[in-house]
């Protein structure tokens, strides 16, 4: 990647790479399209990715459904920013949503950016498209003073529980082998500002696919660590996240951890029915015999939790479009389960409430038509219209699954978020 050199070289070398992300976070706030990338400095497993921030500001054209990103995609030669919604699913097999919203958006947000910067692996910073304006110097930053009501959801310990038992049935009828069921909390606000909030959870909670993104009035704000999946070239690369532990309060309780989540049956049989399931979508865009796993359970600690993680990679089928890969493989098999498609119809019937942007992907796609998508975990949507939040938590449910531990592990998912909130 070659970058042209400007000004952001001698701030980062002067003030830090920190300082140069801020000024890019705090620059976002004069446009209504923007989106920001932000790797924090850390891996996604193996791999990790072509760049270390990538920001995109303004937006040149918006596409807010999948038939007018398609005929995008067919001639696309310039850069796209945007989230893909969970239930775009609807688009590609013959499932639909029909709960309630908990804030209303598209199935999909893209736009074309009118400015794209980039810092890669090696601290190179420059502008990929367009010009930086005076403006991205400007230091100021908004009040970040937040107030916020107590978080509400449908779901209690009690209703919660009884859900898990209903998924142990289900398993045990040989309907599903794993169901991935998630617990919604909303919020009210009077006053709330999502860049600080995001520059927040990711100090609380730095992830190597952060990833903030504003749509007009709607606010992403996120701190996930799994990869959806990446194109490169030839190269598709998904790195699924099935097992979780929270870190302990030194580094011989966080030894104790790391050796139990290894070892934790449960936990490898969360992620090996998923690896089959994301090798079972790649092989149907790739060439047959190169969908290959190149790390199975590896583990990888991050400041809140310990994450069991594989990377699967195969080489595309020659002539493969952009869609036709989405189509394959979207959504991702760590946010259903196994069958893919029956798992995604008894969610519907389980979870009462439309996910919306949560468990869909966000990234970007470049003028070459490479992309790198993350998984819509761990992330705050704001409504500005509405003064609402939501986030999301829940977990791969297995025969193996104890109710108890489940609950647990929904709380340890969204710690970061209250933190961040200082509720």
């Amino acid at each position: 990647m070659y970058l042209r050199p400007i000004n952001s070289q001698h701030h980062i070398a002067t003030h830090g790479l920190q300082a140069y992300k801020e000024l890019a976070y705090n620059y976002s706030r004069q446009f209504g399209h923007s989106c920001i990338l932000d790797s924090c400095q850390l891996n996604t497993g193996v791999y990790g990715g072509k760049y270390e921030f990538l920001a995109a500001f303004g937006a040149e054209k918006v596409y807010l459904d999948y038939t007018a990103l398609g005929s995008h995609l067919a001639t696309n030669k310039d850069w796209l920013f945007g989230v893909l919604g969970y239930d775009l699913k609807n688009n590609f097999e013959k499932l639909d949503s029909n709960n309630q919203e908990i804030i209303s958006c598209p199935e999909l947000s893209f736009f074309v950016p009118q400015i794209v910067i980039a810092i890669d692996k090696n601290n190179n910073v420059g502008v990929l498209k367009g010009k930086l304006t005076d403006a991205f110097w400007d230091t100021e930053r908004a009040d970040s003073l937040f107030q916020v009501s107590a978080a509400q959801s449908p779901i209690t310990k009690e209703i919660y529980l009884n859900k898990i038992s209903q998924i142990h049935n289900l398993i045990y009828a040989g309907e599903v082998y794993e169901l991935n069921y998630c617990v919604p909390f909303k919020h009210e606000y009077l006053a709330f500002d999502p860049i600080s909030f995001h520059q927040k959870l990711i100090q609380k909670s730095p992830v190597p696919m952060a990833a903030y993104l504003r749509a007009d009035h709607l606010h992403l704000c996120g701190a996930s660590m799994e990869r959806f999946l990446l194109k490169d070239g030839e190269q598709l690369i998904s790195q699924p996240i099935k097992g979780t532990i929270r870190k302990g309060d030194n580094a011989q309780e966080d030894e104790a951890l790391i050796n139990e989540l290894e070892n934790s049956e449960k936990d490898r049989a969360e992620n090996v029915m998923i690896v089959d399931l994301v090798r079972n979508d790649l092989a149907r865009v790739s060439i047959p015999g190169q969908t290959k796993v190149e790390e199975l359970f590896g583990v990888y600690s991050y400041l809140q939790v310990h994450q069991m993680i594989s990377t699967i990679k195969s080489t595309l089928s020659e002539n493969t479009a952009v869609k036709d890969i989405l189509e394959a493989t979207f959504p991702m098999g760590s946010m259903t389960g196994t069958p893919k498609i029956a798992a995604m119809q008894h969610i519907e019937e389980l979870e009462d409430f439309k996910r919306g942007w949560y468990s869909g992907a966000l990234g970007y796609i470049s003028p070459t038509n490479d992309f790198d998508f993350n998984v819509v975990i761990r992330t705050m949507l704001c409504d500005e219209q509405a003064k609402t939040l939501n986030y999301n938590a829940g977990g791969a449910i297995t025969i193996d699954s104890e109710a108890e531990k489940e609950w647990d592990e929904v709380q340890l998912k969204i710690k970061a978020i209250k933190e961040a909130l200082a509720i």
